[in-house]
């Protein structure tokens, strides 16, 4: 079995889970991709096909959304799994919802919403001057959900 993990991150936390995931797995073959970074190997390579972004403002990076939108009939051919960083706790399942289209959501044997981390060190000026205004936080915090990376981990490992 082979794993392909496509991801998008602003400040790390999206790749620092997705690494979390990839070792969790127990696949032969494991690759990940920083679209921000990589061009997209030949999908139709891969049996299992993960998906990650982290919400800004509401909305995943572009590039997520668009591959999504892109491969879709792929993407409803393979096992995938799909999973958002964020901090915001209220409205995750909805951004969830809004960001990743319905097929998919449904198609998918794992989703989750794996947390999210402020990392001011990483951050321009006007960054932090949101976050400080916004969340009310003026210091780098982590709150990834490490029982929601594991529960999407098993998830993709019992299929």
């Amino acid at each position: 079995m082979s794993t392909l993990i496509i991801y998008m991150t602003k400040h790390s936390t999206t790749e620092k889970v997705a690494e979390l995931i990839k070792r969790g797995l127990k696949d032969d073959i494991i690759d990940m991709v920083n679209l921000g970074k990589s061009k997209v190997p030949d999908i139709n390579n891969y049996s299992t096909i993960i998906i990650g972004g982290s919400i800004h403002m509401g909305v995943i990076q572009k590039k997520v959304k668009n591959f999504c939108v892109t491969n879709s009939s792929i993407l409803l051919s393979k096992k995938i799994g799909l999973f958002m960083c964020y901090m915001e706790t209220e409205k995750g399942n909805e951004e969830f919802e809004q960001n990743f289209p319905e097929d998919l959501r449904n198609h998918a044997v794992a989703t989750g919403l794996l947390g999210g981390e402020f990392l001011f060190e990483k951050m321009n000026f006007f960054e932090k001057l949101i976050v400080k205004k916004i969340a009310n936080i003026n210091q780098s915090i982590s709150k990834l959900k490490a029982e929601n990376i594991t529960s999407f981990i098993n998830d993709l490992n019992a299929e």
